[in-house]
């Protein structure tokens, strides 16, 4: 791996983890057991650092969701198997970089969400077209609006003014919203699907 993209896979790990803040330069000089002057090297600043991460993240979530809609035999296996691969990867993030991102870096924050737009909005209008010819997502929904409706779920879950971190798992608070979601916008055949993937997943 260069050097570049292995500081950018080690600051992306810290930052989820810490949040932006939460992390020096020296942190991640630490971690990855080089000196500054070679992140310098590279990067401007921690700023620069963040918006390499945030490119690198939403690259590989790109693949992966792509890949994951390729081998999906229909439309509700691929729901739950993007909301499964979402969920894995909060693991390794915090709310405080959500918090971080918003309070502080506010053009990073923007970057974000003009990801969500390219990559979810359109994924997962494409995903919910998909389940109404298949007859598993209910014909008379505005995919557009739904989609919307989703991410905002989705984003909800890390507002700490309404689910604080100290009090919610905020792994629990999506596993809640996604199942919230699906029995919103299917069919009983598609309802029947849902059931029987999430019990063979058990």
């Amino acid at each position: 791996m260069e050097v570049k993209d292995n500081i950018i896979l080690i600051s992306d790990r810290l930052f989820r983890r810490f949040g932006i803040r939460g992390v020096t330069i020296d942190d991640i000089c630490s971690e990855g057991g080089i000196s500054k002057k070679t992140v310098y090297l590279y990067f401007k600043d921690k700023h620069s650092v963040a918006k390499s991460s945030i490119d690198f993240y939403h690259n590989n979530l790109f693949s992966q969701i792509k890949e994951i809609v390729d081998d999906s035999s229909n439309s509700i296996e691929s729901l739950i198997m993007i909301s499964r691969k979402f969920r894995e990867t909060l693991y390794d993030t915090t709310p405080l970089f959500i918090h971080d991102l918003k309070k502080y870096h506010p053009d990073l924050y923007e970057m974000t969400q003009d990801y969500k737009e390219k990559l979810f909005n359109k994924t997962l209008q494409n995903i919910l077209s998909t389940g109404k010819v298949e007859g598993y997502i209910r014909k008379e929904i505005n995919e557009e609006i739904i989609t919307r409706l989703r991410i905002e779920m989705i984003e909800s879950g890390f507002n700490q003014d309404i689910f604080p971190l100290k009090k919610f798992d905020f792994r629990e608070i999506q596993n809640v919203s996604f199942d919230l979601f699906i029995r919103g916008i299917v069919t009983k055949e598609g309802l029947l699907m849902y059931d029987t993937i999430i019990k063979k997943m058990k």
